[in-house]
C-alpha cells in the first residue's frame, strides 16, 4: 500500500456510502455537509460510493450527478480539503477528478494522518477475502483493459449495461454486506496495528462499528462508517484524542 494522502491535519471528517442517485435530501443534505466542512475548514475524507454508480470520464456522468460535482469543486477552490478512496461502485475517478473535484484520489486503500494519529482508510470492500465472485469481479472492472474499453465505447452502451450488472451483483454484495466478516476484519487490522498504524476507518458494510484493542500497551481503533441515508452519520478525529460518530444536522459544528 502506497497511496498515502500528503495532508497532515489537526482535525477531519470522514464519510462513505451515500449512494446518491437523484436530487433528493440525502444529496442535498451531503452537500450541506461538505459546505459546513468548508466553513470550519474540516478535511473531509470519502471512503467511496458516494453516488449509486460513477464513472469518471465527463461523458458518463449522470445528469444528476452534474451539480452535486460541480459544488464539491467549488467548495475545494475555496479552500476545502478533499480526499477520495475509490469504492466498488466507482470506476477510474483518478484522472478526471484528481486535483480538480478532489486534491487526491485513491484507487485502493490510502494511508493518511490526523492529528497525529497514523490512520488506513479503507473502501473495506476487500476485506472479506471469502468473497470470490465480486473479487474476481472487480479485478477485471478495474481493470486497465476495461478503461480503455470503456472510453472508447458510446454512453448508450455503457450507462445500460453498467446499470444491468450492478444490479445482478447485488444479491451477491448484500449478502456478504450482511454479516460482517469478523475473523478477516481483526486479522487485517492487526496486521495494520503491527505497522504502527493507530485507525483503520473503513466503509461499504453500512453498519456502524467502533472497535478498541490494546496493542502494546496502545489503544487502536478499527471505526466502520455506516450509510449516509440512514441517519446522515459520520465520523470525526482531532489532535485532542477526541473521536467518534455524529449525526449531522446543518448549522451545528462538525466537531464536539
Amino acid at each position: 500500500m502506497d497511496n498515502r494522502f500528503p495532508n497532515s491535519p489537526d482535525r477531519a471528517v470522514f464519510l462513505a456510502d451515500a449512494h446518491l442517485n437523484q436530487d433528493d435530501i440525502h444529496s442535498r443534505r451531503f452537500l450541506e455537509l461538505a459546505s459546513q466542512a468548508a466553513a470550519e475548514k474540516v478535511p473531509l475524507y470519502l471512503l467511496g460510493d458516494i453516488f449509486d454508480l460513477w464513472f469518471g470520464a465527463p461523458v458518463l456522468t449522470f445528469a444528476f450527478q452534474r451539480p452535486i460535482i460541480e459544488r464539491l469543486r467549488e467548495l475545494r477552490r475555496g479552500g476545502l480539503h478533499l480526499y477520495y478512496v475509490e469504492g466498488n461502485r466507482d470506476f477510474y475517478l483518478k484522472r478526471d477528478h484528481e486535483g480538480t473535484t478532489f486534491d487526491a484520489v485513491s484507487g485502493g486503500d490510502a494511508r493518511a494522518e490526523v492529528g497525529g494519529k497514523r490512520l488506513v482508510l479503507s473502501h473495506g470492500d476487500t476485506v472479506n477475502r471469502a468473497d470470490f465472485a465480486y473479487r474476481f469481479w472487480k479485478g477485471i472492472s478495474k481493470s486497465r483493459l476495461a478503461n480503455e474499453a470503456v472510453a472508447h465505447l458510446p454512453p448508450s452502451i455503457i450507462l445500460p449495461m453498467a446499470e444491468r450488472i450492478e444490479r445482478n451483483l447485488k444479491r451477491s454484495n448484500q449478502r456478504h454486506r450482511g454479516t460482517f466478516p469478523e475473523r478477516e476484519c481483526r486479522e487485517y487490522a492487526m496486521r495494520l496495528f503491527g505497522e504502527g498504524v493507530d485507525f483503520l476507518i473503513l466503509g461499504h458494510f453500512h453498519q456502524e462499528r467502533l472497535s478498541r484493542f490494546s496493542r502494546e500497551g496502545a489503544t487502536k481503533i478499527v471505526a466502520v462508517l455506516p450509510s449516509w441515508k440512514d441517519r446522515w452519520r459520520y465520523f470525526h478525529l482531532a489532535a485532542d484524542g477526541s473521536f467518534g460518530f455524529r449525526t449531522f444536522k446543518p448549522g451545528e459544528p462538525l466537531l464536539p
